[in-house]
C-alpha cells in the first residue's frame, strides 16, 4: 500500500512540476497513452514481520536427576528424531541404591513368607493346647462335683474333696495360660504381619522412586527438530533443584508462525482468513501463501506507531526453506475483483485533492474527474468518469 501511495506521489509531482515549467498556453505533447480495459484486480496492504516458533514449537530440554553429565554428543545445528536419548547422567549411585533396595524387599517378603508359614501351625497346636486344657479343667469341675456329693453321702472324706477344688483350680489355671499364650500368638502374627507388610509397602514405593530418580538420568527426546542451544556441556556437573536445569534446546522446523506488524491506518481492511504473500531476505524471488490466523487486540507502539499484530500460520513445505527470526515483507490480500475497469497507476493525477484521468481524444487531452475503488500494484479501478476502450494519458509533456 505504501509502494502505491509512492507511486502516486511521484505521479502528482511530476504532474506539477509540468504545470510550472510550461505555460498554460503550451500545447500538450503525449508520449504514453493507455486503453480503459476490463480486468481482475487485487487489492493489499504491504507489511513487514518476523518469523517465529509456534507455541510448543521450541522445547527447553532439562533433567530432574542431579550427578555427572556423562553423555550429551549433540551441538548446535544436529537433528534428532523424537524418542532418541539426547544425554545421561551419571546413575551409579542411584542403581545402589536401588539393588540396596530390592534387596531388602526380598528379605522382608522372605521373613512375611516364614511367619505366615511358622505361626499359622504355632496357633494350631496353640489351640490344640487350649481344646485339652479346657477338657481336663471340665473334668476336673465334674470330679469335684462327684466328690461334693459323695461327702454329703458319707462315701468319701473331706480331704478328697479339697483334693478335687485344688485340683480343678489348677486346671483353671493351665486352661487359662494355655488361652493366653493362643491369644499372645495370635495379636503376635498380626502385629508382625501388619508390621511387615507395611515395611514391604514402604520399600515398594521407594524402589519405585529409585525407578522414577534413575529415569530422570536418561533424557530424550520429546519431539523431532534442530538443535537450537546446547547449554550444559558433557562431564559438567547438573544439580536439580525447584526447576529442572536446562540441558539443551530442540525446534521443531515444522511449526513456524509469521508475527505481521500491521498499521493502525491498515488494520481497519484486515481480519482473519485474510490471503498473505510474502517473501524472506534469503529468498527474494519466492513468494510463500498463507492466511492470516487471528490479530492480537492488544497494539504495540514502537517509535510512536502503532502496530497490532496479525499471526500467519506457516506451512510445513514452507518451513523446510524459513528459519525462525526471519524477518518477513508480506502482502495481505484485502479485497479481490474480477471484471473491473482499470487503468494503470501512471494515468491518476490529483487536483486539489480530487483525482482527475486526462483522456486522449483527436490528440487533445481532457481532464476527466473520475471516481477510484481498488488500488492494485499497478492499476486502479475505475468506479465512474471513464468507459471500457477510451484512451487515457500516461505520460505528456506542454511544448509551446
Amino acid at each position: 500500500m505504501k509502494k502505491i501511495f509512492m507511486g502516486i506521489l511521484i505521479v502528482i509531482l511530476s504532474s506539477v512540476i509540468i504545470y510550472i515549467l510550461f505555460p498554460k498556453s503550451s500545447k500538450p505533447k503525449i508520449l504514453k497513452t493507455a486503453k480503459v480495459s476490463r480486468g481482475p484486480i487485487t487489492a493489499f496492504v504491504e507489511e513487514t514481520g518476523i518469523v517465529k516458533p509456534q507455541v510448543g514449537a521450541l522445547i527447553k530440554v532439562g533433567t530432574r536427576a542431579t550427578g555427572l553429565l556423562t553423555y550429551l554428543p549433540y551441538q548446535v545445528g544436529d537433528f534428532v528424531k523424537k524418542g532418541e536419548l539426547l544425554a545421561l547422567i551419571d546413575d551409579r549411585e542411584i542403581l545402589a541404591n536401588l539393588n540396596s533396595a530390592k534387596a531388602t524387599l526380598k528379605s522382608l517378603q522372605a521373613e512375611l513368607q516364614l511367619i505366615d508359614a511358622t505361626y499359622p501351625l504355632q496357633i494350631k497346636e496353640q489351640e490344640a493346647k487350649v481344646q485339652a486344657a479346657k477338657a481336663r479343667y471340665d473334668y476336673a469341675v465334674l470330679n469335684l462335683s462327684r466328690e461334693e456329693i459323695l461327702l454329703k453321702q458319707e462315701f468319701t472324706t473331706q480331704d478328697s474333696v479339697d483334693q478335687a477344688r485344688k485340683e480343678r483350680d489348677v486346671k483353671w489355671a493351665d486352661y487359662q495360660v494355655a488361652l493366653e499364650t493362643l491369644n499372645r500368638l495370635k495379636e503376635e502374627y498380626k502385629q508382625k504381619r501388619h508390621s511387615l507388610l507395611a515395611k514391604i509397602n514402604a520399600q515398594k514405593e521407594k524402589i519405585k522412586s529409585l525407578e522414577v530418580e534413575l529415569s530422570y538420568t536418561k533424557i530424550y527426546a520429546p519431539i523431532s527438530g534442530y538443535v537450537s542451544q546446547v547449554t550444559t556441556q558433557q562431564g559438567e556437573t547438573v544439580v536439580a533443584g525447584l526447576s529442572a536445569p536446562n540441558l539443551i534446546s530442540l525446534i521443531d522446523p515444522t511449526k513456524l508462525e509469521v508475527w505481521l506488524y500491521v498499521d493502525e491506518t491498515d488494520i481497519g481492511t484486515v481480519s482473519p482468513g485474510k490471503e498473505v504473500l510474502y517473501y524472506v531476505d534469503a529468498y527474494p524471488d519466492k513468494w510463500f501463501h498463507g492466511k492470516i490466523l487471528t490479530i492480537y487486540p492488544e497494539p504495540e507502539v514502537k517509535e510512536n506507531i502503532v502496530y497490532y499484530l496479525a499471526i500467519v500460520k506457516v506451512s510445513p513445505e514452507d518451513a523446510r526453506l524459513i528459519r525462525p527470526e526471519m524477518t518477513v515483507h508480506a502482502r495481505i490480500i484485502t479485497k479481490k475483483k474480477q471484471n473491473a475497469l482499470l487503468i494503470p497507476n501512471a494515468a491518476l493525477k490529483f487536483e486539489k485533492g480530487i483525482p482527475v484521468v486526462y483522456k486522449v481524444k483527436d490528440n487533445k487531452l481532457i481532464p476527466t474527474k473520475v471516481k477510484i475503488g481498488l488500488r492494485g500494484e499497478n492499476e486502479i479501478e475505475i468506479l465512474s468518469g471513464l468507459k471500457e476502450g477510451e484512451k487515457v494519458a500516461l505520460k505528456f509533456v506542454l511544448s509551446p
